[in-house]
This record gives C-alpha cells, structure tokens and sequence, in this order.
C-alpha cells in the first residue's frame, strides 16, 4: 500500500513540474516583452520630462525675471528721480536673482545645442546688467546733487530771512519818522526803496520755495532761473540808488554795509560757480544725460522679450512633438499588453478545460464517496467503478483506497466488540462513584422526569427509594422536599450562576437547621443535573466571619467599618427618612489611665464605657467603636437641637461617672462632636470630618463636652493649617528668635541663670505667642527640628556669659518620642564647645507618662553627662510625686498658677508650702515662676524657696541685652539669710 502510494505521489509531481515550467515559460515570455514595452515608454518619457518640459518650465520663470526686471528698473528711475537715496534701499539681490535665473536658462540652451538663442540671450543679460550698474551710478550722483543744492538752499533762505528781519527793523524806524514829519519826504522815498527791496527778496524767496528739488528746471525751463537773475539786479539797483540820493541809508554805514555784504553772500548763493543755479543747471543736463541709459534699459527689456519669447515659442514646439511622440507609444504598448495578455490567457484557459475533464471530475466523484461514508458512518460503501477501472494514478489511488476502507470496516467490528466488556467495567466503576460522593446528586431528562440520584441525595432530604424512582416527575420529588421541611431561601444563592439555597429542619429534631446548596447545569439532551451540598457549618463560619470584620472584639460593639456602611446606606436613604445625625465620642483623659495603669485596666474601662452607652442609650441609635477610644452613633428621627443636646448632656453625664476596676477608682470624661445630614455634610467622610472637627473644639473649649459643628471650624482648621506652613518657613528661612529671662538666687541675691524662651516675630502678624504655635509644632513634629534649633543657639549664646551662669532650655515630650533628644544635647555641646554642667533641661510631667521607663533612661545619660534636669509646671498634673520619687531632678519648678493667687489662697500657699518642704528634704532646689510683685517675692523667700523667675526680676530679654542686664546693678535684688 505504501509502496503504490509513493509511486503515484512520483508520478503526479513529475506532471506537476512539467504543468509548472510551461506556465512559468509563458510568464516569462510576457514579462519579458512587458520590460521592452515599459523600456520603450520610459525613454519617451524621460525625454520629455528631462529635456522638454524643463525648458519650458525655465523659459516661462525666465519671462517671469523679464517682468521683475522692468518692475525693478521703474522702481530704480522713481528712486533717481527723488534723489533722496532710497536707490541704495532698494533690493539689490532681485535684480542679479532674475539675471541669475536668465542664466541659467542661458546655460540650459547650451546644452540642447540652441546656441543662437543662447548668444542673443547672454548678450541680453550683459546689456541689462550693465544698464543698471550704469543708472545706479547715475543715481548716485543725482543724489549728491540734491544733498548739496539743498544744503546751498537752507543757508540761501536764511540769509534772506535775516535780511527781510533787518528791512523790516529799518522800515519801521523811517515810517515812525515819516509820521513824526510831515515834510521828511526824503524819508518817503527811502520807504518805498526798502519796500521794493524786500518786495524782490520775498519774490526770490518764494521761487526758491516752489523749486526745493534740484531737476526743478527739468520740469519748469530755465524761467526761474532768469528771473532769480532779473530781481538779483534790481536789488543791486535800488541799493544803489538808495546810496546816491543822500539818505540816511548813505549816512548809516554799518547798516548798509552789512545789508550789502548779506546780499552779496546771497547773490553768491544763487548764481555762483557750485550755486544753486549751477545745480539747476547741471541737473538738468544731467537729466538729459540719463536718457541715453534710460533707452538702453528700455532696449535691453525689448531684447530680451524677444529672444524669450523665441525661447518659448522654441519650447512649446518641442515640448508639444514630444508629448505627442509620447502618446503614440503608450497607445502602441497598449496594445501590444492587450495582445500578450489574451495569448497566455487563453493558452491557460484550454489547460484548465483539459485539466477539470482528465483530473477534477474525477477527484470530485472520489470526495462524493469520501463524504458519504462519513454522513453514514457505515464503512460498507461502494467505491464507484469508473474510479476502479481508470488507468492512470487516480485510477490507482481509488483502487488503494477502497482496500484501506475495506480493512478499517473489519478493523471497526473488531474493535465494538472488544470496547463492550470495558464500557461495562467503566460503567460500574461510575455507579460506584456516583453513590459514595458526598454530594447530593440528581439527574433529570428533558421532560422533567427523574433518571438516576445517590444515596447522599435521599439522605438529604430524608426520601426513600419508592420515592424517586426512575421516570418519577422531579415536581413530585420537590413536593415531598418541601413536605419533609425543606423550603426555598429567596434571593439568596451560594455566589455561582445557576444556583439557590435551600434551609431544610431535621425531622425530630427542634431548631437544627441545615444548609443545602443547589448548583444546576443543563446536559446536552436538555436535560439537567444538580448537585445538593450540606454547607451549614460553612454558613456558620462565613457569619462568625463576617461578624468579626464588622465588630469590635473587645467591646462586642459594631466597628468603624459597620459604621460607614451604615452611614453611607442611611444618607442614600436620605430622600425618604428623617434627618442623620451623627454623635462622634473621644474619651477625656484616657491615655493617662492606660499609661499610668497599663493597658489591660485600660480594656477593662472601654467596656464598662460601651456597656453604660449600650444599656443607657442603644434606644436612640446605633452606638459604634470606632477608635482606641472613640466611639460614634447614628441617630434618626430627632430633628429637635434642644432634644440633641439632652441627648449629648446625659452622654456626658453618664460617661463621666466614677468607674472601680480592680479597686481603681477612675474618673474620665468625654468629648462630643455633633454634624447632621444633610447640613454638615452629604456623604460620610463630609459628616465624620465635621463630627471629628466639633469634637475637637469641645477638647479645645475644656474637654467633658458637647458641641454642634460649624462652619468657622473647618476655617480654623485651615488657620491651623496656614500656620503650619509659615512655621515651617519661618524655621527655614531663620526668622525664630530666642529671648532669655533671667533666674534670681535667694540665697545669692545674683542672676544664677536664664531660661531661654522660643519667640515667633511674624513678618504680617508681629509676634505670635508660644501658646498659639508651640501645639502645632508639637502635633505636626517639627518641635523635633525646633528643639534641636533651641538647643544649639542657646548653647552658643551662653558662652558669651560668664562662666556661673547656666542657661535653661525646655524640652518637648515629642522630643523623648522622637529618640533623638541624646543625639540633640550631645551635638549642641560640641558644636558650642558649652560645659555640661552649664546646661539645664526642663521637662514636663507629659514627657514622663509617654514611655516612662525609656524616658527615664534618656533623663539618667543626660544626667550622667553632667547636665541638671528641671520639672516644670510641678503640680499640674497627675502623679508628680511619683516621678519625684522614681527619678532625682535637680530643680522643680512651681507653677505660676499657684504663685498667682499665693497670697489669698489656701490651697496655693499649701501647694507652694508643701513643694518647698519637699525639696528642702530631697536636697532639691525649688524654682518660682511668673513673681510679679515684691511681696510674693518676699513670701517665697519666707517658705524657703531657692529662685525666683518673673517680670518682678526681668522680663524676657533679646540676647544682645543679657550682657548688659548682668553688668548693671540691681537695687531692689538683694541677697537674704
């Protein structure tokens, strides 16, 4: 078989390749044909293109440059004309680029052998180019006639305006003296002499007027000039006569004189050799000088329109032969293409009718057979006999394949038999499967009727085997489910397609509740299967889950991702429910609880507080946890302010009870912020960003209450913020300062140190308090980098003090956080070169309740450095003793609260007493602040306090002025037993 088969592939690709080289011969050949045809065009074309059209194209932007030529030599005559010396303005490189084009048609002549037209062009181009040198040359100096003709004519009008002012001064003098005599007839004539003089000179004055351009006698003839000449000698007359008569002009020499010499000048002006005559004259020669060039340029444009329009005519002639040469062989090889295309095509199509008759009929009567054999998958069919009996290699081909078919029939019964026995075990081996998976299975065919289930299905549903019996309508099967307490969850499905919940109550037993999933799929006879699973303890799982993703696992309460979900559906609710108001709760004094008394007491008290707003307040609303020690509620339906704020003052009270966890008696208090939807806000993070900015200001105003939000708050906020950043600059930028107020000793009655304080000197608001800026800085961090600051400038600026005087410096308890105050003070002295001892750092009781122990260890190795350790604000807080006793400070301070009032208070004068008794024991030195008056100065001196700090000594002073305050003398500080 495989032998005849490879016989028969040999064969048909030797006839292949033959088929092939008699095509590839023919396409060869018209290909071959087709390159000469194209060859052939391409030559006729070329020559037009190449040759024919580029001469036209240039000849026709040579007649172009013809026009620019004459445009720019009319330019050039205007220019001459005026003879102001705009001819040189003119763009010169216009000219020689229309030559230039010229030019290059000139070249372009010579190389198709048109060299008649070539030398009658060149010798065009060479007259033009000459023409134009030779009118710019003459233009040239018409413009230096003009330059000096006017020059001569500015100096010649104002000689003659001197001369009519002088006729005038002279005129007035004879006519007041003609008025004066009536028989100075003398002077009579004399005036009149004068008014002819001036007469003539304004005459002359007037034609100089009217012919200001030097080619006024090219336009207007000699005229003027013989009438210059002509009042030039009447002047000269009645100057003359005016001298002879015996009149006063005679007697007045100086006058005439001058007037003489000033017409002399005049008359030279005019008539003189280089006078403005001369220039009348000359130009006007010159003028008609010029019209010889003039032709000549004329001439020159006649030549070469004519020589181009030669050269054109010569163009259009060869262009036109040669298009039409053009046309006659691209309708040559037209037909020449129609021809050897017809001759292959036809020679192609008689191979086609001899192939479909000898090869295609035959394969198709051989696919026929192939495709039914297929469509009835019975192998018995007959191969038809014309296929059989043929000769050639198909004939060959049908034959093997009949033999094949033949053998794969007997090959398939073979095999059906052998697959039955397998199909059998397989199918047992499925029945198996079916029956011991732990899901339910069940199987029903297009009508609906059951065909197969387990027995995990049965125990289920708790059916029996007479109950679902093959061909069993599955309705009645779903009937007797929901007998036996099986009943459909709606809207409820297991997260896939296809798929629903079922709960099912066992039988007997009371409130067990089961969880079936039902997953369906259809099966390809339209039928269906679908598996039933028990998924109840998943259920129970996935709840607990989801229980502890939305609630706190220490109160029980719902958390803060509860709190949003429900916020957010109650306001898209909004349209149809009362007003949302939200409380927001911030535990007062919390931390101090959790640092002092750890973190368990601290769990055991957030209970007690959910458990008081759960059993007091849960019929108002939803109560969350939404923070360490924040919580929040929802409430609905109070739209009354006065009955909100009952609401928030029971809160209030009710929180701030007394509280005994493991016999701890503990006060706390709360801190309420209030928004409402949709005043304060239309979404969530717009109602808790008000609640949370309300409740920051009830901190702010005291702490333990309630407040509503407002608008200004939100403003405040971006104060806070504003000041932020300017403090940030401010730092940056150097403007901070450091003022230092001076700590008198009792028992030394001399300044012992200074305290330097933080100043914020704002360049648009002035000086900002510390109170104002400090929190912010404390919030946002930056009294890292500030203290830091602090800490170098009031180093350097006391090694200018004298070497008794220490200096004090406050510390921040972000300072301790940031574990970098060690690095800090270590810096600060080597880089002042200060002696530790010198330096003394003041701390507050919040330094030490963050972190105690770690604090404790960075206050013991500054201490070990030498540097002294003050506790400020001493009896503000909580538990100062305790600290007293856990740590040796070298100095407590009293706060100025108790020093205020220490001479009307009890309870001041006790504090104050008992602080001083108190160091006296433990060798500590006691510290006064904010003495403002002689007689608290002397009480505390009485209780045995060590210094004393206030406006009483000094107040806060710049660095430049500590020097001073330490040299001068101090009646009213004195030193005391």
């Amino acid at each position: 078989m495989i032998y005849h088969v490879q016989s028969i592939t040999r064969r048909l690709k030797f006839k292949a390749m033959v088929a092939l080289t008699a095509i590839v011969s023919i396409i060869a050949a018209v290909g071959w044909f087709g390159v000469s045809l194209s060859n052939t065009v391409f030559t006729s074309v070329s020559v037009t293109t190449e040759t024919h059209l580029p001469l036209l194209t240039k000849t026709i932007s040579a007649t172009n440059a013809m026009y620019d030529l004459n445009t720019s030599s009319l330019n050039l005559l205007e220019a001459c004309e005026l003879a102001d010396g705009s001819h040189r303005n003119l763009p010169e490189d216009h000219v020689e680029k229309d030559l230039l084009t010229m030019v290059k048609l000139s070249d372009f002549l010579g190389t198709l052998g048109l060299s008649e037209h070539q030398r009658k062009l060149r010798s065009a181009i060479i007259e033009s180019r000459s023409a134009f040198e030779d009118l710019a040359n003459i233009c040239d100096i018409q413009t230096k006639l003009q330059q000096d003709f006017s020059k001569l004519l500015k100096e010649a009008l104002a000689q003659a305006n001197i001369m009519l002012g002088q006729l005038e001064l002279e005129k007035e003098s004879h006519d007041s003296v003609v008025n004066s005599n009536n028989e100075s007839w003398l002077h009579v004539e004399e005036l009149v002499l004068l008014e002819l003089i001036t007469s003539e000179i304004k005459h002359i004055i007037q034609r100089l007027r009217e012919h200001s351009h030097s080619a006024a006698l090219v336009y207007s003839g000699n005229n003027v000039v013989e009438q210059n000449e002509i009042s030039l000698e009447r002047l000269n007359k009645y100057l003359n006569a005016a001298s002879s008569n015996g009149s006063s002009l005679q007697n007045d020499s100086a006058l005439r004189r001058d007037i003489f010499t000033q017409l002399y000048e005049f008359s030279s002006a005019l008539s003189s050799r280089n006078g403005l005559h001369d220039i009348w004259r000359r130009t006007s020669l010159f003028y008609s000088g010029t019209s010889i060039t003039r032709l000549a340029i004329s001439r020159t444009g006649l030549a070469l329109s004519s020589v181009l329009n030669g050269v054109e005519d010569e163009a259009r002639a060869r262009y036109q032969i040669a298009r039409q040469s053009t046309y006659d062989t691209l309708e040559q090889s037209k037909q020449s293409l129609i021809f050897i295309t017809a001759v292959p095509v036809f020679v192609l199509l008689g191979l086609g009718i001899l192939l479909s008759l000898r090869l295609i009929q035959p394969i198709e009567s051989l696919t026929k057979f192939v495709l039914r054999l297929r469509e009835s998958e019975e192998l018995g069919q007959t191969m038809p006999e014309a296929l059989l009996v043929r000769k050639d290699e198909l004939g060959t081909l049908a034959y093997q394949f009949d033999a094949l078919v033949t053998e794969l029939n007997q090959a398939r019964k073979r095999l059906l038999d052998e697959s039955e026995e397998k199909i059998k075990t397989q199918l047992d081996r499925l029945s198996i499967a079916f029956e011991t998976i732990p899901e339910g299975l069940c199987m029903t065919d297009a009508k609906g009727q059951l065909l197969l289930c387990n027995e995990r299905f049965r125990a289920l549903y708790e059916l029996h085997k007479d109950e679902v019996q093959q061909g069993t309508p599955f309705r009645d099967v779903l009937r007797i489910c929901n007998r036996r307490g099986a009943k459909l969850i709606p809207n409820m499905s297991d997260g896939e397609s296809r798929s629903y919940l079922y709960e099912k109550y066992q039988i007997g037993a009371e409130h067990e509740k089961r969880i079936i999933s039902v997953r369906t799929a259809e099966t390809i006879e339209g039928g269906l299967i679908s598996v039933h699973d028990d998924i109840t303890q998943r259920k129970q799982q996935q709840e607990q889950i989801e229980h502890l993703a939305y609630h706190d696992t220490l109160t029980h309460l719902p958390n803060r991702r509860l709190f949003l979900d429900d916020c957010q559906g109650l306001i898209r609710e909004s349209d149809h429910t009362p007003e949302l108001t939200v409380f927001f709760m911030d535990l007062d004094l919390f931390k101090k609880v959790n640092d002092t008394l750890g973190h368990p007491i601290g769990d055991q008290l957030l209970v007690a507080v959910s458990e008081r707003l759960k059993s007091n307040f849960s019929a108002y609303g939803q109560i969350y946890r939404v923070g360490g020690d924040e919580f929040a509620m929802l409430i609905q339906g109070i739209e009354d302010i006065s009955e909100l704020q009952s609401l928030a003052q029971k809160i209030i009270g009710t929180v701030s009870s007394p509280y005994v966890i493991q016999k701890n008696h503990l006060l706390i208090g709360v801190s309420i912020g209030i928004s409402r939807a949709p005043i304060d806000g239309i979404d969530t993070s717009q109602l808790m960003k008000s609640a949370d900015l309300a409740m920051y200001h009830s901190k702010e105003e005291g702490r333990n209450q309630y407040s509503f939000f407002v608008p200004e708050m939100s403003q405040a906020i971006k104060d806070k913020r504003e000041m932020e950043m300017q403090l940030r600059d401010a730092l940056s930028n150097g403007e901070l300062e450091l003022a230092y107020q001076p700590k008198w000793g009792f028992r030394s009655g001399e300044v012992e140190g200074f305290e330097a304080l933080l100043r914020w000197p704002h360049k648009t608001r002035g000086p900002i308090s510390p109170a104002d800026f400090i929190p912010i800085a404390e919030e946002t961090g930056l009294i890292v980098e500030i203290g830091e600051w602090v800490l170098l400038h009031a180093c350097m600026e006391a090694m200018h003090w004298p070497n008794d005087i220490e200096v004090s410096v406050n510390v921040s308890p972000i300072q301790f956080s940031a574990k970098s105050l060690l690095k800090d003070v270590r810096s600060a002295l080597a880089q002042s070169g200060l002696p530790p001892e010198r330096l003394e750092l003041e701390i507050t009781e919040g330094a030490l309740m963050q972190d105690t122990d770690a604090n404790l260890e960075i206050l013991e190795a500054i201490r070990e450095m030498g540097i002294k350790i003050a506790l400020d604000d001493f009896g503000t807080g909580y538990s100062s003793l305790g600290y007293i006793r856990r740590f040796s400070f070298d100095r407590i301070k009293i706060d100025k609260s108790f020093i205020n009032d220490v001479l009307t208070s009890k309870d001041s004068q006790a504090v104050v007493q008992a602080v001083c008794g108190i160091c006296a024991n433990l060798n500590i030195e006691s510290v006064a602040e904010g003495i403002e008056e002689q007689v608290q100065l002397d009480y505390l001196n009485k209780e045995g306090c060590s210094q004393a700090q206030g406006y009483l000594i000094a107040k806060p002073m710049k660095p430049e002025t500590v020097s001073e305050f330490l040299e001068r003398p101090h009646r009213y500080l004195t030193k005391t037993s």
